[in-house]
């Protein structure tokens, strides 16, 4: 069966580092997988390289069993289905919420103002911010901001989201509304590749947890092998580490 996401013997290089050493990755469809690990072990690359923010030194993506690094792939249009949440907003500071979350339904998706304004106003509200639909960004907060860009991903209507380190610019109070907004994508069913710190997220809600060490996958399975009895020395040293805070 053809997996969602799969990567191929992904490489990426800058220059003579070697960030990510032949990874391979499947991702079905309607699972959720995280991603945890040290920082610097190459996470955030891969989650870019899967829509190709960052160019792949070799290996292949494939998108529904599409090699999207082909040439002859039409970028634009993979994108359209893969929405992704970076961790700092990247809102539009001049523009109320609904203009960020309109804009791209009307310039890329092509639909009318009412249209697409009645599909902000339901993803607002699936996200808990009926009422700031005329805010600008800075009267909201890190987590208010945050899950008005993940309701502009989702404007798009994308098959599957890319989360990387989406809570990880909040304050520890504002993390559990946004952590919310995924559990609540993950129990509807989307596909979800998950670069995250959030243990309790990753422990609960993922089908898959992969961790990287160092540029390689060094340990992947279901949460509560991976927590619960990793097999490999460097998973165990690096839980230890992280969940003694």
């Amino acid at each position: 069966m053809t997996a969602a996401i799969e990567l191929v013997g992904l490489e990426k290089s800058f220059g003579d580092n070697r960030v990510l050493r032949g990874i391979d990755l499947r991702v079905e469809a309607g699972q959720v997988v995280c991603i945890i690990g040290a920082s610097g072990s190459g996470k955030s690359t891969l989650l870019r390289c899967v829509n190709r923010l960052e160019e792949p030194t070799a290996g292949a993506v494939l998108i529904d069993g599409v090699d999207i690094t082909h040439p002859d792939t039409d970028l634009e249009l993979v994108r359209r289905r893969i929405g992704m949440v970076f961790q700092h907003f990247n809102l539009f500071p001049h523009l109320s919420v609904r203009r960020n979350v309109n804009l791209a339904q009307r310039k890329v998706l092509g639909r009318s103002e009412a249209e697409a304004s009645a599909i902000t106003e339901d993803l607002l509200a699936k996200v808990g911010l009926s009422e700031k639909v005329d805010a600008r960004p800075a009267d909201l907060s890190g987590g208010q901001q945050q899950r008005v860009a993940i309701a502009r991903s989702l404007a798009m209507q994308p098959e599957m989201m890319l989360f990387d380190e989406a809570t990880s610019a909040l304050d520890p109070e504002l993390v559990g509304d946004v952590l919310g907004v995924m559990r609540d994508l993950a129990a509807e069913g989307m596909t979800m590749l998950v670069v995250t710190h959030e243990m309790g997220f990753a422990r609960q809600v993922a089908d898959h947890v992969v961790f990287m060490d160092q540029g390689v996958i060094c340990e992947e399975g279901p949460p509560a092998q991976l927590f619960g009895d990793p097999r490999q020395t460097r998973t165990r040293q690096f839980l230890e580490r992280v969940l003694e805070h």
